[in-house]
């Protein structure tokens, strides 16, 4: 694949987040639930001071297991990605920018890398929160969660947005790209999580499969310091996949 376009191409679609609101509102969105929960992790760690102990892993309190915060993410990322190719095709541009000598791969990842950046921004204001916990709350962690939760989330992040602009591939309408999104967004973060709890109640076999796939188990261990490769792998295994299978579908398109 040509990737001589790839840095216009995706200078072009970062810009292209800032002409409307959409990418403000967002980042707004998320700048809130990170004040919100930084200063809910505060009252815990002042409620908790006697039994300080329990709370080692504040990431857990202060991101994977905020419901906020995955709420907002199940909203935010099917609202950046649902653009990406739809409203090309619904406009008419993706032919017109496909005459050009670019090759479909370059547009996909331009597009896809874009989306990332975007996610990446959007997570930023939970860093910046994170320095001011020994300030305000006194608490001291380990940089290595901290490190091991940033992995985990990129990788989470380089699935979520690849899964999103292959919906947003597949119609020319941003809603229908939106809601197929949320809803895949809703298997993998909840369902699973879900499944995983009955399986559990029931003492099933298949409940150690399901932990392994619950999105929210496996930011609960990265949070706590466990990276495993085996779900970085499955992450980006699919986002490998639904990569191809995008710029396939870009391909029958411009056939």
């Amino acid at each position: 694949m040509s990737v001589r376009h790839l840095f216009p191409l995706f200078r072009r679609e970062l810009a292209s987040y800032f002409l409307g609101p959409m990418a403000f509102l967002v980042l707004l969105a998320f700048q809130g639930i990170a004040w919100f929960n930084f200063w809910d992790l505060l009252e815990r760690l002042d409620r908790n001071r006697a039994t300080v102990s329990g709370l080692r892993d504040p990431l857990n309190f202060y991101l994977s297991g905020s419901v906020p915060f995955w709420i907002a993410l199940m909203i935010a990322l099917p609202a950046l990605t649902m653009r990406l190719i739809s409203e090309e095709n619904r406009s008419g541009t993706i032919e017109t920018l496909l005459t050009v000598p670019i090759t479909e791969g370059e547009v996909v990842i331009s597009k896809w890398l874009a989306g990332v950046v975007m996610y990446i921004v959007m997570l930023m204001p939970f860093i910046i929160y994170l320095p001011f916990l020994y300030v305000q709350g006194k608490f001291h962690f380990d940089i290595g969660p901290f490190i091991s939760l940033s992995i985990g989330m990129l990788s989470l992040g380089l699935m979520f947005v690849a899964i999103g602009l292959f919906f947003s591939s597949l119609t020319r309408n941003q809603i229908v790209a939106a809601i197929w999104t949320f809803l895949t967004f809703f298997l993998f973060i909840f369902l699973t999580e879900a499944a995983y709890g009955y399986a559990l109640a029931k003492q099933e076999r298949w409940a150690e499969l399901m932990q392994f796939l619950s999105v929210l188990n496996q930011v609960h261990a990265f949070a706590i310091g466990q990276l495993d490769l085996r779900i970085l792998s499955v992450h980006f295994s699919i986002c490998a996949l639904m990569l191809f299978l995008t710029i396939k579908v870009v391909e029958w398109r411009r056939a």
